[in-house]
């Protein structure tokens, strides 16, 4: 259940930051990219990939710290990164179910002993 929730936080997110580079921010190739990053990561997280959990775990701790080195200023959404992050990077390494999630290897996957 936690990766599912951590999941929906990450693709809220990557929706709202493709709406705010749309409209406002670099060109749409770039918001493209970015959302096809944020999907394949969402795909492995889905799939209990480690390395899906590792980058996305990277790419959210970078995003606090990139929210709280300006604090000073922050707005309501750079709040709600900062907190939405914070979430993803907690939901992922913190509950025994979301590292169980993670470390059992499906069947097909599983190695012979």
């Amino acid at each position: 259940m936690p990766v599912a929730v951590a999941l929906v936080i990450l693709l809220v997110a990557a929706v709202i930051a493709a709406a705010q580079m749309l409209t406002s921010g670099p060109s749409r190739a770039t918001g493209f990219i970015v959302a096809l990053l944020v999907l394949a990561l969402g795909y492995g997280l889905w799939r209990g990939s480690g390395r899906a959990r590792f980058w996305t775990t990277v790419f959210s701790t970078a995003s606090v710290v990139y929210g709280v080195v300006p604090f000073t200023g922050v707005d309501a959404s750079g709040l709600l990164q900062i907190v939405g992050a914070s979430v993803i990077v907690g939901l992922l390494l913190v509950p025994a179910s979301s590292r169980r999630w993670f470390h059992d290897l499906p069947v097909e996957e599983q190695r012979p002993r």
